[in-house]
């Protein structure tokens, strides 16, 4: 993405706004977006360049929770996954540029007996679940000779699930997307750290002095957001969790599904390439360097699993760090009764199938608007706060 220089975004020492974003990933952008939508003057800033965190993956799997069992959280999905591709096509008209989405499916081999029997369940719950109306998303259990070549027979003796609401972005080429759609109409400060944040005087200042004058702060810099929390809640909300993924140019196979078995994904994307992952390390010291150590298992899976892969030219591996929370989900909102900083992180292995609708939620909120968007109990900072308590007093 353009850098501060290129977009002749020189920012004063003394700046004043109505929001100051804190983080340029999907949450941060998703934000802003909505923000100057409502018309706030936005400042955002990254402590290195927007879109080179955790939003730098690789895969672009948007994949739902299963149609059974349905909750709050699933709903939240459901709809977050529904409303993306109308989304998609407005940021791609504005910007220019295509995010190669995709509601192309997903494919689950079925092994045992236990996941047929969940299967069945889905396949029954899914026709009054995923009914939204206007339009509706199907389970299914498909024919594994309907994808000959692309998944591998052996692996799926009792055949296939399939879902039409998962779909597929091109990551990198998302967040170009969404970054153009805004860059226009925000104040961008890259490779600027924030240090401190006064809620009294709406004060922000930098790690280099300056100082940003906003009326509230959202913290939206993925798992380094709980670092700066820390102070502010004495508690430690959640953490960073490292993975790896990795990229292959393939061609033929853009319209192919998503397939996923076992913690391994392999995403077709629409631009001739195909994405693999992906690891998980709690602890980790460099959260950017590739370790191949960490590659190759999920990368002999996938081959296996899809014999396609076989000939697939490797391109590259990437590695970053993700936010969860340690009360697992999204943390979004204010974070006490002064309301003028509030909480945008957390969503880990989901974030980018939701963040429009977490970000929409929180904008809502901060500029009093007609709530539309309504978030799941645990998705709010005090349901995190009240968990926090809990790991303090022992209770878990």
């Amino acid at each position: 993405m353009p850098t501060k220089a290129a977009l002749n975004l020189v920012p004063a020492t003394s700046l004043a706004s109505d929001l100051l974003i804190v983080g340029g990933g999907v949450l941060g952008l998703w934000a802003a977006k909505y923000a100057v939508d409502a018309g706030l003057k936005v400042t955002l800033i990254d402590k290195k360049r927007c879109g080179s965190g955790g939003s730098r993956g690789l895969l672009g799997a948007l994949a739902p929770h299963l149609p059974n069992a349905m909750n709050d959280k699933k709903r939240f999905q459901l709809h977050a996954l529904d409303e993306l591709p109308g989304l998609v096509a407005q940021l791609e008209e504005r910007s220019g540029l295509s995010a190669h989405y995709g509601q192309t499916g997903r494919l689950m081999p079925i092994r045992v007996k236990g996941f047929q029997k969940r299967v069945d369940r889905c396949i029954e719950e899914s026709a009054a679940n995923w009914d939204l109306g206007a339009r509706s998303y199907t389970f299914e259990q498909v024919d594994v000779k309907r994808y000959e070549g692309w998944i591998n027979p052996d692996l799926a003796p009792m055949g296939l699930a399939f879902d039409s609401l998962s779909a597929r972005v091109v990551p990198r080429s998302f967040m170009q997307v969404l970054f153009a759609s805004v860059m226009d109409r925000i104040e961008i400060i890259e490779n600027c750290e924030l240090v401190s944040f006064d809620q009294q005087k709406g004060s922000a200042r930098m790690r280099d002095g300056r100082v940003i004058l906003a009326d509230n702060v959202v913290l939206a810099a993925g798992y380094e957001t709980y670092d700066l929390l820390q102070p502010l809640v004495s508690a430690t909300l959640g953490h960073g969790v490292k993975g790896h993924s990795s990229l292959f140019e393939l061609d033929g196979v853009s319209q192919m599904p998503s397939l996923y078995d076992n913690g391994v994904y392999i995403v077709p994307h629409g631009d001739g390439t195909v994405a693999v992952g992906s690891s998980s390390q709690n602890e980790w010291s460099d959260g950017a360097a590739v370790n191949e150590g960490h590659c190759q298992p999920y990368i002999i899976k996938a081959k296996e699993l899809c014999p396609a892969l076989q000939k697939a030219k490797f391109l590259s591996h990437w590695a970053g760090v993700r936010p969860r929370s340690y009360a697992k989900d999204p943390i979004v909102g204010a974070l006490d009764d002064r309301g003028s900083v509030h909480v945008l992180t957390g969503g880990f292995k989901i974030s980018f199938g939701i963040a429009h609708r977490l970000a929409q939620a929180l904008v809502e909120r901060l500029v009093g608007a007609e709530p539309k968007v309504f978030l799941p109990p645990s998705y709010e900072v005090a349901y995190h706060l009240a968990e926090a308590t809990k790991d303090n007093r022992g209770d878990k």
